[in-house]
């Protein structure tokens, strides 16, 4: 392995270049606050389960989390959907998949896979994905195949919410599976919004449209079926959609160019609607002269995100914009308070002067109405004690794109491989990109979901690898492997599973070790036919191949060892029968 001090320089130069420690970036100061206050999981704050309003805060200390590695926080995250999805990777009663806001857990649920590799979380984001996507989805659509934002109170209404809370997950979900359907999903629905709703005359987007417009008449327009107004908050959701998905969107799709363009158009917009004062945005974005109008902090933060990833992307100029993002995150900064309440212990960051949750409202005074809050503060109306997420979401966003610069992660697994042979299993992987990686552990269960490490192996810079598992048992074994970076970070392979016929059966080898000249095989409740015991030596070769015909139920095969065998450890396969049984000796 790699020298510890090498991951000291690497850690240490990641933050002085941004002439800071991790401890003092607000991406740390709001995480921590967080993980205090609210207690055992995020839904001490909201009080809404499975819902976006908890996992945008958990989505944002990811990216703090990516950065850092700090365990309480991937525990955290842990803890809030282990709450509501079960061992087997079904939801527990209490979800109810009624909404969009109720698809956009599935992002920390793909986040949960990657850092664990626990197929229970892969299990739950395809119910997720299957809701929405394919021939068999159930989830309601307008005539043209746009998803309800939810699927009460809300028919026929598509809004730029909904498309941050559903379709950045179906875009990673098929990237991270080879499901183009759930990409093509996501880069279809919002490229229609986007073509509805985009004024080209402001560069700017609309909040909300519905195909029925005679059914919402107090805002939608007659005709287009759009709102009136662009709510800054809705267009950040839609921004950050934007550069999210484009990050799993292949080069070569053919719709990635328009991606590109809606991002590029609204960029502009954004760009020229910048208060000139405070550098953020208004509530209602191009209406900062209007009675009542005031800087939202929440709306601000998105576009800092979105706009920083792009730039450092490569989607848009950094010429152009970087200036119009440093400016905006001082000005954003300038709303951080310390908190004066005891919640977790009282102290800590607040973050100031964001609109509470709202719908699509009938017109401009109607936006500007509704009073703007502070986190952590709980809201009037609200149930007890609970309070408002989107202000802590966004200022996550934003200092994770603005306090660590946008690196590739260091391991990009090309291909994973697992191979049968003869007594062993050869296990095969590519990873494109060794930069700043330390080792690999492979690692093995016999339910998918508990894993132990059997190997360690040094990255050696050629970015290919192997290793062969002789020790084999059960009717599967699932294998990944994780690969552990200089900085402590981790990520894993996908899981692979070899299957061996599924029988109730048990076969043991005794004497172990043996220095008698022979071994028994003990069967039980292994089927009637032919067998085949073959004995490897550890360099794995042949060294005796002995027929069985077995006859069922309970009973004892003794196998004499090959004569002059020398002392060491030895393999004995069993094979026929669709059975595979792979067992070690010790002789004597």
């Amino acid at each position: 392995m790699k020298s510890f001090l090498a991951g000291i320089v690497f850690t240490f130069c990641a933050f002085t270049s941004l002439g800071q420690s991790a401890s003092a970036t607000w991406s740390v100061k709001f995480s921590n606050a967080i993980v205090s206050r609210y207690t055992p999981t995020i839904n001490a704050m909201t009080s809404k389960g499975w819902e976006y309003s908890n996992t945008i805060i958990l989505h944002g200390m990811e990216k703090v989390y990516n950065q850092v590695t700090t365990a309480a926080y991937l525990n955290y995250i842990q803890a809030f959907v282990d709450t509501y999805v079960n061992t087997d990777g079904t939801f527990k009663p209490t979800v109810t998949l009624t909404s969009l806001d109720r698809i956009h857990p599935g992002i920390s649920l793909l986040f949960l896979y990657e850092k664990t590799g626990l197929i229970k979380y892969k299990t739950a984001a395809t119910t997720l994905r299957n809701l929405v996507v394919g021939p068999s989805a159930t989830y309601s659509k307008t005539w043209n195949g746009i998803l309800w934002h939810k699927l009460s109170g809300y028919n026929n209404i598509s809004m730029l919410d909904g498309m941050y809370m559903g379709h950045p997950f179906l875009a990673k979900y098929g990237a991270m599976f080879g499901d183009d359907k759930a990409i093509d999903t996501a880069v279809n629905q919002v490229l229609f919004i986007y073509s509805q709703l985009y004024d080209n005359t402001t560069h700017l987007i609309k909040h909300a449209w519905t195909s029925t417009p005679a059914s919402y008449s107090g805002w939608a327009n007659a005709t287009t079926g759009n709102s009136s107004e662009v709510w800054s908050r809705a267009m950040g959701w839609y921004v950050m959609a934007l550069v999210d998905i484009l990050k799993y969107v292949p080069a070569a799709h053919p719709k990635r160019a328009n991606l590109l363009a809606a991002l590029s158009n609204l960029a502009i917009g954004i760009k020229a609607y910048q208060d000139a004062t405070t550098k953020l945005w208004f509530q209602v974005v191009d209406k900062g002269g209007s009675a009542g109008n005031y800087i939202e902090t929440s709306g601000s933060g998105m576009f800092i995100y979105a706009l920083k990833t792009a730039i450092d992307s490569g989607w848009i100029s950094s010429a152009t914009y970087l200036s119009t993002v440093q400016n905006a995150w001082t000005g954003l900064q300038n709303y951080i308070t310390t908190y004066a309440g005891t919640l977790g212990g009282g102290g800590g960051p607040e973050i100031e002067q964001f609109a509470p949750a709202m719908s699509v409202q009938n017109n401009y005074s109607a936006y500007v109405s509704i009073t703007a809050v502070n986190a952590p503060t709980p809201h009037t109306g609200a149930p007890s004690g609970t309070q408002n997420p989107h202000g802590y979401a966004a200022i996550l966003m934003a200092a994770s794109a603005m306090e660590f610069p946008l690196i590739a992660l260091p391991v990009k697994f090309i291909s994973f491989t697992a191979k049968e042979n003869t007594g062993n299993i050869t296990l095969t992987w590519q990873n494109g990109d060794e930069t700043g990686v330390d080792y690999y552990e492979v690692q093995k269960s016999t339910d998918g979901n508990n894993f132990k490490t059997f190997t360690s192996i040094p990255s050696n810079g050629k970015e290919f690898y192997s290793t062969i598992d002789n020790e084999l048992s059960g009717n599967a074994i699932y294998y990944r492997v994780k690969a552990v970076s200089l900085n402590g970070s981790t990520d894993y392979t996908s899981i692979l599973v070899v299957k061996f016929k599924n029988e109730s059966f048990d076969v043991q080898i005794s004497p172990n070790p043996t220095s008698q000249g022979y071994i028994n095989i003990n069967l039980r409740d292994v089927k009637a036919g032919r067998y085949t015991v073959r004995i490897f030596n550890n360099a794995g070769k042949l060294a005796q191949a002995t027929p069985l015909y077995i006859s069922g139920g309970v009973s004892v095969q003794t196998v004499f060892l090959p004569p002059g065998s020398s002392k060491g450890l030895y393999y004995v396969q069993m094979k026929g029968e669709g059975i595979l049984v792979n067992k070690t000796v010790i002789i004597q």
